[in-house]
């Protein structure tokens, strides 16, 4: 989690068929909270299939849609197959993660250009510099 970022509140949601929303509450059999704030769902059934939304603060930060096909996926058997499943999680995860970094250099930059500009604080303002 970027510095910026770390002090702020970050809430997840489920909107079900079933309960309509509802703020998701962390326990070990059921719901997981990773290192940077990402939501790991247990044992997954069709009752978890709708849309998850993920605020920081007061702000939207990204929203995803589940659908459980309870018939066509079925747990892996063989340990082949959940290294698997993990090896394609982590490449999502790393694909996220690079995004992130690249939105925090565009924010450093987007602040960096406000602080070294030479405007004053309304755009309709005219410059003038101070002669002795």
């Amino acid at each position: 989690m970027p510095a910026v970022l770390a002090s702020q509140t970050i809430t997840w949601y489920h909107y079900s068929k079933e309960k309509g929303r509802y703020k998701i509450l962390y326990r070990p059999d059921k719901y997981i909270e990773t290192s940077e704030h990402g939501l790991v769902i247990i044992a997954v059934t069709e009752a978890d299939a709708g849309r998850y939304d993920c605020w920081m603060g007061a702000s939207l930060l990204c929203s995803y849609n589940v659908t459980v096909d309870a018939h066509r996926c079925s747990p892996p058997s063989k340990s082949n197959d959940y290294q698997k499943i993990y090896s394609d999680w982590c490449h999502e995860f790393e694909k996220y993660k690079s995004a992130m970094k690249t939105w925090e250099r565009k924010q450093a930059q987007c602040v960096s250009r406000q602080n070294n500009s030479n405007q004053n604080s309304h755009p309709n303002e005219i410059y003038r510099p101070l002669y002795n």
